[in-house]
């Protein structure tokens, strides 16, 4: 009789192993082929229009999710707004947050008050080819090549550069250069409510030079329209103006933190299986055919060389510590 109890509880013991096993096994599938069952959001945290809302729109319509992918604008607060509600959502993979330089890097430096920092986000992907500032000088100023620029730079006179805003990647480039050349001091900076009033304000002969991203910049180049662009703000040449010197040809350092990036992201405790996915559709949007075609039409260079999460945060925290250094020098206070 004891010996059969036993027999009983060994077999019982064994069916309840082989069910906690295989449950484990099933839960252990399911996370690593995780697929959305409801819609997916993507925050885009500046009005419906601007550059990062319209790429975000052409990139996950090429994007081969088998739910809606829905585009919510919520602007303010330099982005900050849009961002800091996705981080109230859960880390469950139907959030995406865009970031930019504004929100991700400038903002987090400059106000403690904030609910997430750079450190709060996980990269997924760069949605577009990274964008290059660039200086346009106004024709009145009689500077028609790189050379006459860089004699008129290094000359000490006093000069005036429009910015599309003050905490902009276009205005850090800007002011990352002068400050290595050692001639911040001649800099009047005058601040626009964004590139297209910026350009208004350039025509009209109101600055000396600006700072245009080169996709903006290139757009009206094309056009016809007058902009003298005569420098790229960067360690690199612009893929716009390939004839163009950058500044790192000057000899000036310091300058691989100029990008700007549009990163989609997730909260970084969104599980790894669930980033996964989401990488390799963003990764197939971008390689799509269609998004290529729209790319090249709206000014977006070529961009196949597809980065990792770990690279995208590197590159992002190496942006942050310039952003840093340039708040500092000038006299604002960063948070640790």
């Amino acid at each position: 009789m004891k010996q059969t109890f036993n027999r009983r509880l060994v077999s019982l013991l064994l069916v309840l192993m082989m069910l906690l096993v295989g449950n484990a096994a099933v839960a252990e599938n399911s996370a690593e082929n995780w697929v959305p069952e409801r819609n997916i959001t993507v925050i885009v945290p500046f009005g419906a229009g601007d550059g990062l809302d319209l790429t975000s729109r052409a990139l996950f319509e090429y994007c081969d999710f088998p739910v809606k992918t829905i585009i919510e604008n919520v602007s303010g607060g330099s982005g900050t707004i849009g961002i800091q509600e996705a981080y109230s959502r859960p880390a469950d993979g139907y959030t995406i947050a865009m970031l930019s330089v504004a929100n991700a890097l400038s903002q987090p430096l400059l106000n403690d008050t904030l609910t997430y920092t750079l450190e709060s986000w996980k990269p997924l992907q760069v949605i577009c080819s990274p964008i290059i500032a660039t200086l346009a000088c106004n024709s009145r100023m009689g500077l028609e090549t790189p050379e006459d620029l860089k004699a008129f730079l290094e000359s000490g006179e006093k000069f005036t550069v429009g910015v599309p805003s003050m905490n902009g990647f276009d205005y850090i480039a800007a002011v990352t250069m002068f400050m290595q050349m050692g001639i911040q001091d001649n800099v009047t900076w005058v601040t626009y409510e964004g590139a297209a009033n910026l350009y208004q304000g350039y025509l009209a002969g109101e600055i000396d030079f600006a700072a245009f991203d080169d996709m903006f910049a290139a757009k009206y180049v094309d056009a016809g329209e007058d902009v003298n662009v005569l420098l790229t703000i960067d360690s690199e040449r612009s893929p716009f103006f390939p004839e163009l010197p950058c500044g790192a040809e000057w000899g000036i350092e310091g300058l691989e933190g100029n990008k700007c990036l549009w990163v989609a992201a997730v909260r970084a405790d969104t599980p790894d299986e669930i980033c996964a996915y989401l990488t390799e559709k963003i990764n197939e949007g971008l390689l799509s055919e269609g998004y290529i075609e729209w790319s090249e039409i709206n000014y977006h260079a070529p961009y196949t060389d597809l980065y990792t999460p770990d690279e995208i945060m590197d590159l992002l925290l190496v942006e942050r510590d310039v952003y840093a250094n340039v708040f500092r020098q000038a006299g604002l206070d960063v948070v640790a």
